[in-house]
């Protein structure tokens, strides 16, 4: 199993019942069930993302605090995943801004940016990762019997502004607080930055053109543009000739010709 991101297109009228809509467009598709054939199924666990890591749309100038627009669902545990400024899960389409292909990661990493530096006018400085590796490494005292660096990391972790800052999930997940064959864990490289604010943001920005599966408003599940089932058809014998993006890879070029009032909602599905 692994996960997979998919955009989903309702139409107009499922403004009113965003979730519901969801689940019937869905429910064709899920995979743990006896009602769907095996060759339909895409998901079984699925949840709104996109708006706090900027892999979800940039909203239009004028919209950033439209109710319309879509924002992630609570993470696990029911932790609150507020959208980066400027950023958001879905909406209706011509709410949504697709004109730079890579202005929501943009935006998100500059909210990185910003939570570290307003986390760090509230909190005492953190003392580095590294200075808790060479401790690990070179005091027999520091970490006893603490082989495997769990507890060295679990104390680096535990400084009020670095639990802070990776608690919040505008830290994006950058870094790697583990061990991987010979290599050293990595700290968050906001916290040793020692450029401006636009390299940092020019840096961490995603380069890669937004794409994802696209649900269609007529029941296509579309899988890079190439394969695609359709919702209520077995596989092998669906008699139904299959949409034709005029482009793809980069789902968004498609979903950009939408009609506006199409609303769009970025889903991360385990499947």
């Amino acid at each position: 199993m692994a996960g997979v991101w998919v955009t989903v297109c309702l139409p107009a009228e499922a403004a009113g019942d965003v979730e519901g809509a969801l689940a019937d467009a869905l429910a064709p598709f899920y995979l743990d069930t006896s009602d769907n054939p095996v060759d339909r199924g895409m998901w079984d666990h699925r949840r709104i993302q996109g708006g706090s890591d900027g892999l979800g749309f940039a909203v239009a100038a004028g919209y950033e605090n439209d109710p319309r627009l879509i924002h992630d669902d609570p993470g696990y545990g029911g932790t609150p995943c507020p959208s980066a400024p400027g950023v958001c899960a879905g909406g209706p389409r011509g709410l949504l801004d697709f004109s730079q292909p890579h202005r929501a990661s943009e935006r998100a990493v500059a909210a990185s940016w910003d939570l570290w530096q307003s986390l760090s006018a509230v909190h005492p400085p953190a003392v580095p990762l590294a200075v808790f590796v060479d401790r690990w490494r070179n005091d027999p005292g520091a970490f006893p019997g603490d082989r495997r660096g769990d507890e060295m990391i679990s104390a680096y972790r535990a400084q009020p502004l670095v639990e802070a800052y990776l608690d919040h999930p505008f830290s994006l997940g950058l870094g790697y607080l583990g061990f991987i064959g010979p290599h050293d864990p990595d700290e968050h490289p906001v916290m040793s930055y020692d450029g401006s604010r636009s390299a940092y943001i020019r840096e961490f920005t995603s380069s890669a053109r937004p794409d994802t599966d696209v649900l269609t408003l007529d029941g296509w599940w579309l899988e890079g543009g190439s394969h695609a089932v359709h919702a209520s058809c077995e596989p092998a014998l669906c008699p139904h000739d299959p949409p034709k993006p005029a482009v793809w890879p980069g789902s968004e070029a498609y979903l950009e010709a939408l009609p506006a009032d199409t609303i769009l909602v970025r889903l991360h599905c385990h499947a």
